[in-house]
């Protein structure tokens, strides 16, 4: 689909991208926002929903009926299968 042109192409400007990252001060600080901004809301979110599922969390209730019913449907299939046999 690329040439050899194309992709050493892509390869001086995936470089160039890295170096303004890697090297220029502005690019540090986008990176340190990007990875706390992402390393913290993971952390607090995990840590504050574990174990401790909100009522008002509807999604998070949801998840867990489906959770809850799926071992149910798996007990009852197993059942079944034993009632045939």
């Amino acid at each position: 689909m690329f040439g050899k042109n194309s992709m050493r192409t892509f390869a001086i400007i995936g470089a160039g991208v890295g170096s303004f990252f890697l090297f220029t001060h502005k690019g540090k600080d986008m990176l340190n926002r990007f990875k706390n901004k992402f390393n913290s809301t993971q952390k607090e979110d995990l840590l504050s929903k574990a174990g401790n599922p909100a009522p008002d969390d509807i999604g998070d209730n949801n998840m867990v009926n489906e959770g809850a019913m799926y071992s149910v449907h798996y007990y009852n299939k197993q059942r079944n299968k034993l009632a045939e046999t």
